[in-house]
């Protein structure tokens, strides 16, 4: 964090998801320590990204209040990042950022083209939804298959829409594990905008 720069996480999870085991202070701890801005989308709740930014907020009032969740829709994940209110899940994919557009949020597709993940969005409804997604997640700290991040990544070129880089961290070790910079922002449309010339290649952690 330096001249106006962040170093941003942009998919992490905390123990309000029910597979994760990240203790909210460790995410505070590593925008304390490090400098990484972790976006908290757990499954189905707002209730972690809740209590990290109230932390954080305490220590840099700039930085504002960005409620997340990866929602489960009856046809794979969705991010909503800038929530006013947690979205309900088992929706179709469209419904759910026509909710998060109805909220003024952002919508990211996470891990898409992941063939080990039985919640990513599939081909088909990735093409039918995408002119409605603000965000393609290009690059995923846990992709196993080599290629699907380059695939994600191509994907989201030939559709003119932004890359986000995140951890998709879900225990301690894996925090911090690679990020993005960014310039700072103050809500979901300078986020947007900046997200339109960060520094595209992760930084991993060594």
């Amino acid at each position: 964090m330096d001249n106006g720069i962040l170093k941003c996480d942009l998919h992490v999870h905390s123990n309000h998801s029910s597979d994760a085991t990240i203790e909210v202070r460790d995410i505070v701890n590593l925008w304390e320590k490090r400098g990484i801005l972790s976006m908290v989308c757990d499954h189905d709740s707002i209730h972690g990204s809740f209590e990290v930014y109230r932390e954080i907020r305490k220590m840099d009032r700039d930085i504002p209040m960005i409620l997340a969740e990866e929602v489960l829709t009856s046809e794979g994940d969705i991010i909503g990042l800038f929530l006013t209110e947690q979205i309900l899940p088992s929706l179709t994919a469209a419904e759910t950022i026509d909710q998060i557009h109805g909220q003024g949020a952002i919508s990211i597709v996470p891990h898409p083209f992941s063939t080990l993940r039985s919640t990513a969005i599939g081909a088909t409804v990735l093409d039918s939804i995408i002119g409605q997604v603000d965000i393609i997640e290009g690059y995923n700290g846990k992709m196993m298959k080599a290629g699907e991040n380059q695939m994600a990544s191509e994907y989201a070129t030939i559709h003119k829409k932004p890359i986000s880089v995140g951890s998709d961290a879900h225990s301690p070790p894996e925090l911090g594990g690679c990020f993005m910079t960014i310039h700072r922002f103050d809500g979901p449309g300078e986020f947007l905008k900046c997200m339109e010339k960060p520094s595209l290649d992760p930084v991993k952690k060594i």
